[in-house]
C-alpha cells in the first residue's frame, strides 16, 4: 500500500499585501531590539513546529489505521472469492462475493475516505487478486498545507495445498462391524459377529473418506499435486505387495512343525533251525491225535515220504522260554540264538492220515502223539523288522519362502496331515524386520522394526511374509490347547497328534501407496466387496509405524515421496483412525509371530508386558512421524480420547467422534483444515 501526501496552493500577493509584510518587518525589528519580550519570540516559534508534530501524527495514525482496514478488507473479499470458486474458472458471482466482503469490512465513507474504489480479477489459473484504492482528507495537516493521503492496496489468494500429501491409517479391526447405535454392548464377542451392520462404524468410516477427499478436491487448484494413500490395520498390516523383492527374506522362521518319524526295531519271525536233545526222558502222556503241518513240501511223495517216518524228539515251540541263552550272532539282519536246558519235546508215534496242499506247498499229517521232558540244545533264527511311527516335531522352523513372491503366491511344506505336501499361500501381510524385546524408550539402535527410513540391505532388516497357515500352536499332548494353561513353550517332539490349531488369518486390505487418484478409485477402495471389511485386533503402532513409512520422504518409497513434479514443497500428514483400545494378545499372529511363543517384543510372554510394550512403540512411531515434520491427525471413533492418542496427534490435531455422524463431521473439519486458504501477498 502506498500514500501520497498533497499540499494545498497559494494565491500570488498583492501589493497591500507588500506593504503588510514591510509593516510585519519592522514590527519584528522592534520586538528584537526589546528585550522584555524575548519570552513571546519564543514561546511564539515554538507553537508551530509542536502544532505540525501533533498534527502529523494524528493524521499519520487516521491513515496507518485506514490503510490497514483497507488491507484486511482486500484480503477477506480475495479470500472469500477464492473459497466460492469451485474450479479455476472465475465468475461473476465470485467477484461480487469477493466485493460484499471487501464492503462488510470497509464501508464506502469509513474514516472520512473519498473516491472509493475496488475489484476483484482471477489469472485464470485459480488465484484471485485484488485492489482497492481511496482519498484520505487530512484534518490538522491542512493548515500546514497538507490536505490529503492517497491510499492503495493489493491483495492475492490462492489455495494453500499445492503439494500435498495424506496417508489415511484406518482400524479394520472386528468391532468396525459394530452399530454406531450399540458401541459399548455390541455383540459377538464386541465385533458383532464379524458382521458388517447398516450402520456399522466401518460403513460411517466409508462415508467420512468420500466426504473429506470431496472437501479436499474442492479446493484443490489445478496445478496442484494432491496424493491419497491407505494402511488399512488390525494385527497385520498389508504391504507386502507394495515392496520391492529385494526387501523380502528368503527365509524365515514360523512357529510351525514337521515330519519327525519315530522308528522302532524288533526281531521277528523267531524259527527253530536245530534242536538235540541231549538229556533222558522223562514220562510220556499221551496228547492225543493231532495235526502237524510241514511247510515248503514241493511235490506229494515228499509229504508221503515225511508220514512213513516216526518222528522223536521233536521240540515243541519256537520260543525257549525256559531254556538259558548260550550264545547269539547277529549278521546283517539275522539274528541266529543257541539255547541249552530243560524242555518240552513230544514223538509223533502213529500215522493216522494227512493231505498235501499243492498250491500251498504244505503236508499235514495227523498222528498219535506224546510227550515228554529232557535237556537239550535248540537253535533259532530270527529276523531284524523296523517299524516306523509317524509323529510331528512342534517348534520353530525355518522355510524357504521364496516361491510366495512368484505370480502364484504360494509356498509348499510337508505340513499337512501325516507329513503330506500342504500348499500355503501368501496374501501380502508381513512380519516385521528384527527388532529388540525391550524398553522403547528411547528406540534402540537395532530395532530396526522402528526405523520409518529404513531400506532393507541384510537379513536382519528384511520383512517376512505372514503365513499363518504354517503356524502351530504348542501345548501338551492329550489337551486341545483351546487354554493357555496347557500352552506349552518348549517344544512338542514327536508326538502322533495332528494338532489343527493354526491361528486365525485376519490379513486386511492390500495398502495403497500414495497416488493422486480420482473419486471412483478411492470409492472402489474402500468397497465392502472389494475387500475393504473389518476383521481382527487392535495394533495401533502396528498402523502408525506402516503409514509413516508409506509417506516419509526418505525411506522406501523416496523416489515417490521426496519432490512433487512441479518442485514446490510437499505437506504431509497422517490422518489415523481407531475405535478401540489396543490389544494384549498373547495368542493373535501378527507382526512379530504368536507373542507367547515368538517373544520378539517381550521377555516373559504375558498379556500385561505385551499391552505395555506395543504402547510404547506406538508412542515411538508416532514421535517418529512428527519428527519427519509430518502432521499427524487422531480421531477416537466411538471410544474414549485417551492420553496415548491425544499425544500421538499433532498440537490440536486430535479429535473425538462418538458416532458415525459426528466422525463426518470431525473429518469434514480435518479436511478443511488440510485445505485452509492462504494468502499470497
Amino acid at each position: 500500500m502506498s500514500a501520497i501526501f498533497s499540499r494545498g496552493q497559494r494565491k500570488k500577493g498583492s501589493k497591500d499585501m507588500g506593504r503588510e509584510n514591510q509593516s510585519n518587518a519592522s514590527f519584528m525589528r522592534r520586538l528584537q531590539q526589546d528585550t522584555a519580550a524575548n519570552t513571546l519570540v519564543i514561546c511564539a516559534a515554538a507553537l508551530l513546529p509542536l502544532l505540525a508534530m501533533v498534527g502529523s501524527g494524528i493524521d499519520a495514525s487516521r491513515y496507518y489505521m485506514a490503510a490497514s482496514r483497507m488491507q484486511n478488507a482486500c484480503d477477506a473479499g480475495a479470500l472469500a472469492a477464492r473459497r466460492e470458486m469451485t474450479n479455476d474458472t472465475f465468475t461473476t458471482a465470485n467477484k461480487q462475493t469477493g466485493l460484499n466482503f471487501f464492503d462488510q469490512n470497509f464501508n464506502d465513507g469509513i474514516f472520512g475516505i473519498q473516491n472509493r474504489t475496488r475489484d476483484f480479477t482471477t489469472d485464470g489459473k485459480g488465484k484471485v487478486t485484488g485492489t482497492a484504492s481511496g482519498v484520505l482528507p487530512t484534518t490538522i495537516m491542512d493548515a500546514f498545507g497538507y490536505n490529503q493521503f492517497n491510499i492503495t492496496v493489493s491483495c492475492s489468494a490462492d489455495v494453500n495445498i499445492s503439494n500435498t500429501d495424506i496417508m489415511f491409517v484406518l482400524d479394520v479391526t472386528g468391532s468396525m462391524n459394530c452399530p454406531d447405535t450399540n458401541i459399548a454392548n455390541c455383540p459377538g464377542g464386541g465385533n458383532n459377529g464379524n458382521k458388517e451392520e447398516s450402520n456399522s462404524l466401518i460403513n460411517g468410516l466409508r462415508t467420512a473418506v468420500m466426504n473429506f477427499y470431496d472437501t479436499v478436491e474442492a479446493s484443490t487448484s489445478s496445478s496442484a499435486q494432491v496424493r491419497y494413500g491407505v494402511v488399512a490395520y488390525s494385527n497385520l498390516v498389508n504391504v507386502g505387495y507394495s515392496l520391492n523383492r529385494n526387501w523380502m527374506a528368503d527365509n524365515a522362521t514360523y512357529q510351525s512343525r514337521v515330519p519327525d518319524p519315530v522308528e522302532t526295531e524288533d526281531w521277528v519271525n523267531k524259527t527253530v533251525t536245530s534242536s538235540n536233545r541231549t538229556g533222558n526222558r522223562s514220562g510220556y502222556p499221551s496228547l492225543g491225535t493231532r495235526t502237524t503241518v510241514w511247510n515248503n513240501i514241493a511235490t506229494f511223495n515228499e509229504c508221503q515220504t515225511i508220514a512213513n517216518q516216526e518222528h522223536w524228539d521233536i521240540f515243541v515251540s519256537t520260543n525257549p522260554t525256559n531254556m538259558a541263552p548260550t550264545s547269539q550272532v547277529v549278521n546283517g539282519n539275522t539274528r541266529t540264538s543257541t539255547f541249552t536246558g530243560n524242555h518240552t519235546w513230544k514223538v509223533l508215534y502213529q500215522f493216522r492220515g494227512g493231505t498235501y496242499n499243492q498250491s500251498a506247498k504244505t503236508c499235514s499229517l495227523q498222528y498219535d502223539e506224546y510227550s515228554f521232558t529232557a535237556d537239550g540244545t535248540v537253535t533259532t533264527t530270527e529276523q531284524r523288522e523296523t517299524t516306523t511311527v509317524f509323529a510331528w516335531s512342534y517348534r520353530p522352523v525355518t522355510f524357504d519362502v521364496t516361491g510366495v513372491y512368484d505370480t502364484a503366491r504360494t509356498m509348499t511344506a510337508a505340513t499337512g496331515n501325516n507329513g503330506a505336501n500342504a500348499t500355503h499361500t501368501w496374501k501380502g501381510c508381513i512380519e516385521e524386520a528384527n527388532t529388540v524385546s525391550g524398553a522403547f524408550d528411547p528406540v534402540p539402535a537395532n530395532a530396526f522394526d522402528h526405523d520409518i527410513d529404513l531400506v532393507p540391505d541384510t537379513d536382519a532388516e528384511r520383512w517376512r511374509p505372514a503365513m499363518p497357515s504354517l503356524v502351530y500352536y504348542r501345548y501338551n499332548p492329550g489337551t486341545t490347547g483351546n487354554w493357555n494353561s496347557n500352552w506349552r513353550f518348549a517344544n512338542v517332539l514327536q508326538t502322533q497328534d495332528n494338532w489343527t490349531r493354526n491361528p486365525e488369518d485376519y490379513c486386511p486390505k492390500p495398502a495403497m501407496k500414495l497416488a493422486d487418484i480420482n473419486r471412483q478409485t478411492l470409492a472402489d477402495y474402500i468397497k465392502k466387496e472389494n475387500g475393504f471389511v473389518a476383521r481382527g485386533a487392535t495394533y495401533h503402532d502396528y498402523g502408525m509405524i506402516w503409514g509413516a513409512r508409506f509417506i516419509v520422504p526418505d525411506g522406501i518409497f523416496s523416489a515417490q515421496n521426496k519432490t512433487a513434479p512441479n518442485g514446490d514443497a510437499i505437506g504431509r500428514h497422517i490422518v489415523f483412525m481407531t475405535d478401540g483400545k489396543p490389544a494384549g494378545s498373547q495368542e493373535v499372529y501378527g507382526l512379530y509371530g504368536i507373542e507367547f511363543w515368538d517373544r520378539k517384543v517381550t521377555t516373559n510372554g504375558t498379556a500385561e508386558e505385551i499391552e505395555d510394550r506395543h504402547a510404547e512403540r506406538f508412542k515411538a512411531a508416532c514421535n517418529a512421524a512428527k519428527q519427519r515434520n509430518i502432521t499427524v491427525w487422531v480421531v477416537a471413533f466411538g471410544t474414549e480420547l485417551t492420553p496415548e492418542l491425544s499425544n500421538c496427534a499433532s498440537p490440536g490435531r486430535a479429535f473425538e467422534a462418538k458416532d458415525n455422524a459426528t466422525l463426518n463431521s470431525k473429518f469434514q473439519e480435518i479436511a478443511q483444515k488440510i485445505a485452509a486458504l492462504r494468502l499470497t501477498s
